[in-house]
């Protein structure tokens, strides 16, 4: 048995940027830089309220298509008329498997090292889930489990699905928030912002050789 884990996220960390992909989704439809973000960020502040627009998909409440529709909807609002189908995909489009976490991933688990993807999703058909079933012990998806991200329920099931104390593990993701619940219970929090120190605070922090 592994004594030690690396949980990661999935788009941003091993995927191409987030805002890369919406941004392209914004040309395609002559919106502006920003707008699909902002429209977004607003959902989620608003959760509190009753505005659960970003909640409801991320925790497998409603189907993508549901999504499309509220979101071209609030698109609408804002002046902008968008098709009302396929936008989840599109939006996610350029988000394909990229960068050197991967190898990292990879690299940890070579050497002993238990791995576990933990996602927050939008929708759950567009991983490839191939691929991902041979770099991963576990795949923690939130709207498989009912859970999301920043929520400390999710990291805890995600170190019960790997057998491991929060300590003995590592968390890779690129964004603070999420990063500071992880070290909040007790594992070494990564803040992704660049493949090679990256590379760097992991094998430090999981005592192993990563080589980019």
């Amino acid at each position: 048995m592994t004594d030690r884990g690396l949980l990661v996220d999935y788009g941003g960390v091993l995927t191409g940027s987030v805002g890369r992909s919406f941004r392209a989704y914004e040309r395609a439809h002559d919106i502006p830089k920003g707008t699909i973000l902002e429209l977004l960020l607003a959902a989620y502040r608003a959760d509190d309220t009753g505005d659960d627009l970003v909640a409801s998909i991320e925790l497998g409440r409603i189907p993508d298509d549901e999504f499309d529709r509220l979101l071209a909807a609030r698109l609408a609002d804002a002046g902008f008329e968008v098709p009302p189908t396929g936008i989840v995909e599109r939006l996610f489009d350029g988000m394909r498997p990229a960068g050197r976490v991967w190898d990292i991933v990879a690299q940890a688990r070579a050497q002993g090292t238990a791995t576990a993807l933990l996602s927050n999703s939008w929708g759950t058909t567009t991983y490839p889930r191939e691929r991902l079933g041979e770099m991963f012990d576990v795949l923690v998806i939130s709207g498989e489990v009912g859970l999301r991200k920043p929520d400390p329920a999710i990291f805890q099931l995600t170190l019960d699905e790997l057998g491991l104390e929060a300590g003995a593990c590592v968390f890779v993701d690129d964004l603070d928030r999420n990063v500071e619940v992880a070290r909040s219970l007790g594992m070494t929090g990564v803040l992704h912002r660049d493949d090679a120190t990256t590379a760097a605070e992991v094998a430090d922090a999981l005592g192993v050789t990563i080589e980019l």
